[in-house]
């Protein structure tokens, strides 16, 4: 199973809960998930060229009507999804560009690649989002623009409205993930307060045609949320439920004045110009149902009995973990008699911030478990982000079983206090149970696996 693992993902089996059979499967669960949502085998089998046609996903665009093919690639697995596209259809791309996190950028022939921040935007996400319009805004009819989006492309590729300054946007940015805004709130204010966002990129783009293969991170997968929607132009900037969403997090009181100038600037429109009817189409290539699906199927052939419980988790990630924790702890019970005794969930949760600590939702999750499980025999519970990486750490979240609480008693850390800290990710080094992957090359959300199986 380890050899197996290594195949699939290259996740080290460092947690001291992978020791167990509990543990083992659980990893070997994630490992193979990680590994149907590589963002490059995704676009792989999007992109191609067929009988004198480039197809990219719903977009079957003659080869005969285009001059050249101009490639955006923004988001956590840019990289990978730029290096695919340049397999399938290189000679036909002139120029592009490369936008991804620190850490994962790769090189991809030719393409320049910029990193910047996530998943609050620097200074190097507005000269991305500068160099993202100066690639699109002189592209004529006959040039096709190849958008290859996925998450993070929203704090990564900014271009502030005018009278918003970066600094205006970064401090909204952070407020919001502070107060635990779900990314359906994040976006919905940043589209306000971006040229890029809400169809922007695509606008820039007219009149040349747009292609857009999205992987998403967002659950139920909007193409308006996906990146903020930069290729979407369905729906336009909403100031009204952008201030609405601040006023419910408490946070009116806090946005700068230029920020909340422009959201009453910001007066969403009817629809779609009836000019770009037709000349953008966007495809979700990949999101979290394609991981879940693939994790049961590799629970079964490990002799399981899984049960996908859903692919919307959500809510505050600690209480989120004690659920799922107690659910861990009943499955010996629960399985007796012919039920699961795999547990699998996928869905993004949220962190409200209370202390200086460091740590993610996948990290949170995986500590409240732990309290729950404590002396539990015979199961594991592993949350973890599907892109490597869980909050403002180089962690991808936490493998917890029965013994991790004592563990962590034994190293002097203390579970509850690490929760009111947001230290989660101090505590489960402290108790052997983090997992670390580095970038995987995907990025579809979180998963929750939950596995009974007995020493």
């Amino acid at each position: 199973m380890r050899r197996r693992l290594a195949e699939t993902a290259g996740i080290p089996c460092t947690p001291a809960a992978a020791r167990t059979p509990a543990g083992r499967c659980a990893m070997a669960v994630y490992g193979t998930a990680l590994g149907a949502v590589r963002a490059d085998g995704l676009v792989r089998a999007a992109l191609r060229t067929e009988d004198d046609a480039l197809v990219a996903g719903s977009a079957h665009v003659p080869l005969r009507g285009i001059d050249a093919v101009h490639l955006l690639a923004v988001g956590k697995a840019a990289a990978p999804m730029a290096a695919a596209a340049m397999e399938a259809v290189g000679p036909l791309v002139a120029g592009g560009l490369v936008i991804t996190k620190d850490g994962h950028g790769n090189a991809v022939g030719a393409l320049p690649v910029l990193e910047a921040g996530h998943p609050t935007p620097d200074r190097r996400s507005a000269e991305a989002g500068a160099a993202a319009h100066g690639l699109v805004r002189g592209l004529c009819e006959r040039d096709l623009l190849l958008c290859l989006l996925s998450g993070g492309a929203s704090s990564l590729m900014e271009l502030p409205v005018d009278g918003v300054s970066l600094e205006d946007l970064a401090c909204v940015t952070q407020m919001m993930l502070e107060a635990g805004a779900p990314i359906q709130e994040l976006n919905a204010v940043r589209a306000c307060l971006s040229r890029l966002k809400a169809g922007g990129l695509a606008r820039a783009a007219s009149p040349a045609r747009v292609a857009c293969l999205a992987v998403s991170d967002v659950i139920g997968s909007p193409l308006a949320v996906i990146g903020s929607g930069p290729c979407h132009l369905e729906v336009p900037p909403d100031g009204a439920r952008a201030r609405e969403v601040l006023g419910r997090r408490g946070l009116l009181g806090r946005t700068p004045p230029a920020v909340l100038e422009a959201l009453h600037r910001a007066t969403p429109t009817a629809g779609p110009p009836t000019d770009d009817a037709g000349r953008v189409t966007e495809t979700v290539i990949g999101d979290l149902w394609t991981a879940l699906d693939a994790a049961r199927e590799e629970a079964r052939r490990l002799g399981l009995r899984p049960a996908v419980l859903t692919g919307s988790l959500s809510g505050e990630a600690r209480d989120v973990g004690a659920l799922l924790g107690a659910m861990a702890r009943d499955l010996p019970r629960t399985s007796r008699h012919g039920g699961p005794d795999c547990l699998i969930a996928g869905g993004e949760t949220t962190v409200t911030v209370r202390g200086a600590g460091r740590g993610g939702r996948s990290q949170e999750i995986a500590v409240a478990a732990a309290i729950v499980l404590d002396g539990a025999e015979g199961v594991a519970l592993l949350a973890a982000g599907t892109d490597g990486t869980d909050g403002p750490t180089d962690a991808a979240g936490g493998l917890v079983d029965g013994r991790t609480a004592e563990a962590g008693r034994a190293a002097g850390a203390n579970a509850a206090a690490a929760l009111e800290s947001n230290d989660a990710c101090t505590y489960l080094t402290a108790a052997s149970a983090l997992v670390t992957t580095g970038p995987t090359g995907a990025n579809v959300g979180d998963l929750a696996i939950v596995v009974r199986r007995p020493a």
